[in-house]
């Protein structure tokens, strides 16, 4: 059946760590690019060296690499190609397959791609049109004094002074750690960097490099507060829940262990809806029946709203603000948002079929074209899955060089494919509502 994905027929070269790059690819493989990773035993990515809790003893260390949730989630739709870059022959063979591909990604450091002799230039002497995308940082021009530095998500969101943005008046910032928003922002302007490279070289024939400083994108989400700090000299301090601009807004205690609802009220309106809605006589005080009067005493209003929440679930609280017209959600944990309808009806998990896995479940894509759906038809790979398929079939190389190269450690290909395993908790993909019941196995 012919692919009818709007990225149908082009290709990808990817080498890539973490999530910036993986991102990125990921999004092109759903929308229909064929999409190669190149993968190392020696270095492998974080993704692979995390694993899975249940696969951490002697049994599954043929795997091991395979077995990590964020192998699917990064790399769902993807080939995996095992070449060791730094081994004799391996880069030929590199040179080989990037000449078959439309566009080369890497988030790797440039001094380190570089040394490998994958810059823009060793590249575009393969295939004089190659898109080629680097995503290091701090950018690609070694005279700034960023360049040389490594960088991960966690880092890049203090290094711009979005993390000081966190956490509530008067004490340290919060932080966001353990879910990286400059990685994923980076990985978005990635793609569109992409879409508009391969716009322009179907006008044009050529192609580019795109130089993306994951400095800089994340530096682009401050815009408003660095332009008021120019104009103004003001300085952002951290705001917990509040915002200027409305009154009351926060997350008030509800019924229940740790169980909390989000409500924001944006006008006056509003405001009336929530004073009627309580029944509290406290809450029509004349001096909050301005914005200006209650940004002035919002922690008195806190306590009063608080005193109305406390009785009832954070489900009822929700409804019934949403009901009165005022702004209003439960304050969900990771469980909560897998039970949310929303999620549930969307269809937001994918499920598809894998060498190593019966099937596997990891996050769906949000862009969704009506005409051309994207979707991918495979989990993610085992490592070295696609080696010797790739090497032959799109690099060109004969099979008895495919050999040579895996003979001499330049190349490997998948640990044990035979092996097949079934994650512990995949009879609770349908039970849990991740997936429809009477999903394919």
């Amino acid at each position: 059946m012919d692919d009818d994905r709007v990225l149908a027929g082009v290709r990808v070269f990817e080498l890539s760590i973490a999530v910036a790059a993986p991102s990125c690819g990921r999004a092109l493989a759903y929308h229909g690019a064929e999409v190669i990773k190149v993968e190392s035993r020696q270095v492998p990515d974080v993704a692979r060296l995390f694993g899975s809790a249940w696969a951490r003893d002697a049994e599954h260390a043929a795997a091991f690499y395979d077995t990590g949730p964020y192998v699917p989630e990064m790399s769902a739709g993807k080939r995996s190609v095992g070449l060791e870059l730094k081994e004799p022959g391996a880069i030929e063979a590199a040179y080989a397959l990037a000449a078959q591909c439309d566009v080369f990604l890497t988030n790797y450091a440039l001094p380190a791609v570089r040394g490998l002799g994958l810059d823009y230039p060793d590249l575009k002497a393969v295939r004089d049109d190659i898109i080629y995308v680097a995503m290091p940082g701090f950018g690609a021009n070694p005279e700034l004094p960023y360049y040389p530095f490594r960088a991960f998500g966690p880092n890049q969101a203090p290094l711009v002074g979005l993390d000081v943005l966190t956490g509530l008046p008067g004490e340290e910032p919060a932080g966001i750690a353990t879910i990286a928003p400059p990685d994923y922002v980076a990985g978005l302007h990635a793609v569109m960097g992409v879409l508009s490279a391969l716009e322009h070289r179907d006008r044009t024939g050529e192609g580019c490099r795109i130089d993306i400083s994951q400095f800089e994108t994340t530096v682009a989400l401050l815009g408003p507060y660095l332009a008021d700090n120019a104009i103004t000299g003001a300085v952002p301090e951290p705001a917990g829940n509040r915002v200027g601009w409305a009154a009351p807004t926060g997350t008030y205690r509800c019924s229940g262990a740790d169980r909390w609802v989000a409500i924001s009220v944006d006008d006056d309106t509003a405001w009336a809806a929530l004073v009627a809605l309580t029944g509290d006589p406290a809450l029509a005080d004349p001096r909050f029946a301005t914005l200006a009067g209650r940004r002035d005493h919002h922690g008195e209003i806190d306590g009063l709203i608080e005193g109305w929440t406390a009785a009832i679930s954070p489900d009822e609280a929700a409804a019934r603000l949403q009901a009165a017209g005022v702004a209003a959600y439960p304050v969900n944990d990771h469980r909560g948002v897998l039970w949310d309808p929303q999620v549930r009806d969307r269809g937001w998990f994918d499920t598809a079929p894998c060498s190593r896995f019966e099937r596997d479940l990891f996050s769906g894509h949000p862009i969704r074209l009506t005409d051309t759906p994207a979707r991918v038809d495979r989990a993610g790979p085992s490592m070295g899955e696609d080696t010797v398929a790739v090497l032959r079939d799109i690099a060109g190389l004969d099979q008895s060089a495919v050999d040579d190269l895996v003979a001499r450690g330049a190349a490997f290909t998948e640990n044990e494919p035979e092996r097949k395993l079934r994650r512990p908790f995949d009879a609770w993909f349908e039970i849990a509502g991740l997936v429809d019941e009477g999903a394919a196995r």
